[in-house]
């Protein structure tokens, strides 16, 4: 109620001398500078995201619906919270449900989608998105955040570790396709030779080689989403702290 207070003589002012300015620039104007700081964290946290989405797409083709693509990626774009999927003919209203979902230990079909919308309405609701525009920092919420901060840990290790009942992993990111290869060929043979290391298909047709590193880059997009949300605690003047690997382990329940 105060900032509409402040805010209102304002723009009559402006109103007056003929010079309204554009709905965004009027934001930026009324904002304090903390305020505006968490703001620009959510918008990196959402070209992220959809970065995100683009590499987890093209790494795992076959768990995500080519029909929502640009569905989930307008809805993202536009902050909106308008679309929502069924499960076992339930709608899915909370972060939580898809997130559980993504990483369940049953085939799940279009998983990534449903790992991306978790993701999505967790930082939505987080930045309280649905409130409205904020003109001072105090009016985040501060556990909302923390929140965030955690879970996009919670995400970050479950990506790297989770496997299916099978033993497969959930999400193919970090390995090396000769990696998973040989994942699958150790199960019916534990005695692999140097020679059969050299006949991996990705090894053998010289799309990879043994000495590759691993891609980090989706531990990279990961880890700025959550310095985002860390600087955004920062800037409510606290001092986020990580989760150790034992907490990381343990973490069954998306919080």
């Amino acid at each position: 109620m105060n900032s509409i207070k402040i805010v209102l003589p304002i723009i009559v002012l402006l109103l007056f001398s003929g010079c309204m300015p554009k709905q965004e620039d009027v934001e930026g104007a009324f904002q304090t500078n903390s305020a505006n700081t968490i703001k620009n964290d959510y918008r990196n946290i959402q070209k992220l995201l959809k970065s995100f989405k683009e590499k987890l797409d093209k790494r795992n083709p076959n768990l995500y619906d080519k029909n929502l693509s640009s569905r989930i990626y307008r809805l993202i774009e536009e902050s909106k919270s308008d679309f929502l999927l069924r499960y076992r003919n339930v709608t899915l209203e909370n972060y939580k449900d898809y997130l559980q979902i993504a990483f369940s230990k049953d085939e799940i079909p279009s998983r990534s989608d449903y790992l991306i919308l978790g993701m999505y309405y967790l930082v939505h609701s987080s930045y309280e998105i649905d409130s409205g525009h904020k003109i001072i920092a105090l009016e985040y919420d501060i556990k909302n955040l923390t929140r965030l901060h955690k879970n996009l840990q919670i995400i970050k290790w479950k990506i790297k570790v989770d496997r299916d009942f099978n033993q497969n992993y959930l999400f193919n990111t970090w390995q090396n396709n000769w990696q998973l290869e040989l994942e699958k060929r150790l199960k019916t043979n534990s005695q692999i030779s140097y020679e059969d290391l050299q006949n991996l298909e990705y090894i053998k047709n010289k799309k990879e080689s043994l000495l590759d590193p691993s891609n980090f880059s989706f531990e990279v997009i990961l880890t700025q989403m959550i310095d985002n949300t860390k600087n955004s605690l920062k800037a409510l003047g606290e001092e986020p702290k990580d989760l150790s690997i034992t907490a990381l382990r343990t973490m069954f329940l998306f919080l």
